[in-house]
């Protein structure tokens, strides 16, 4: 095969249509002034407190939800890898992927269910405690952090056993048999090892927490509005299509930014290696 790229003709060209194109007409949207072009409408976007705070909402969801979910995701990834037999595994990766199979916003209306103050879980504990219980949870920050974090944990666990499986057992049976410690294998082997799958599903997770409109409105209420939120109220209520892709140019710019950690990865391997 001479030239193996025109293979890849047809994907740069869907990929330059639907997604290059509608991200340089909204930059130039974004910019779009009534004498020209300039960076006006950026300006006007930071001298807003309301539209800072969801722009620093939006980052604290995306961040705290990520974190929550690399927490859990290690150690199921851990469990799910090493310690379920392979004639189980599948079974049990299924679970995992099982609710990948139903619409986030469907998953958003039964987690309302679940955290109403007459929900499942308040009726358990009304149930136990012998008076009403009341979570006050649902329409708050917490709900919306809850709602994204497990959806992350499922995205990222999934990443992470991608990379754990892919680990040689030799590896790990080599550094038992010469007397490391679990913690010691952990941190020396699967850990450099599984960090490309980590960095990758906590990257998604990030950028789908990011710019996410379904769970804030639906989990919490819309009550303190993430920057998604903002700006489909701006487009339907006033229209102001300059001021709404300016928005969502920073939602791009910081989803952007979240690749970082992939060429900051690439570099320390090439640099190790």
């Amino acid at each position: 095969m001479k030239n193996p790229w025109y293979f890849l003709l047809p994907a740069v060209v869907l990929i330059t249509i639907f997604f290059m194109v509608p991200i340089i007409n909204m930059a130039r949207l974004s910019l779009s002034l009534a004498d020209g072009l300039g960076f006006d409408n950026y300006t006007a976007f930071f001298s807003k407190p309301h539209q800072t705070d969801a722009l620093l909402r939006s980052l604290q969801l995306a961040g705290i939800s990520t974190l929550i979910s690399s927490i859990i995701a290690w150690p199921l990834a851990l469990f799910l890898a090493f310690c379920i037999t392979p004639r189980y595994r599948l079974f049990c990766v299924l679970l995992l992927l099982a609710p990948f199979w139903t619409s986030f916003t469907i998953r958003a209306f039964s987690w309302q269910l679940v955290l109403s103050d007459n929900g499942v879980i308040a009726s358990a504990l009304t149930l136990l405690a012998g008076y009403q219980v009341t979570l006050n949870v649902l329409y708050t920050m917490k709900a919306s952090v809850l709602g994204l974090a497990l959806f992350g944990t499922m995205l990222t666990t999934l990443t992470l056993f991608g990379a754990m499986t892919a680990i040689e057992r030799s590896l790990v049976e080599a550094g038992a048999s010469l007397g490391a410690k679990p913690w010691s294998i952990f941190y020396d082997i699967i850990l450099p090892l599984a960090a490309p799958g980590w960095v990758v599903g906590a990257t998604l997770t990030f950028v789908i927490c990011m710019g996410d409109y379904a769970v804030p409105t639906l989990l919490g209420g819309g009550l303190k509005p993430v920057l998604a939120q903002l700006m489909l109220s701006t487009v339907k209520g006033t229209y102001d299509l300059p001021t709404a892709a300016t928005m969502a140019m920073l939602l791009v710019l910081l989803v952007l930014m979240a690749g970082v950690p992939f060429l900051v990865h690439k570099l320390l391997r090439e640099s190790t290696g």
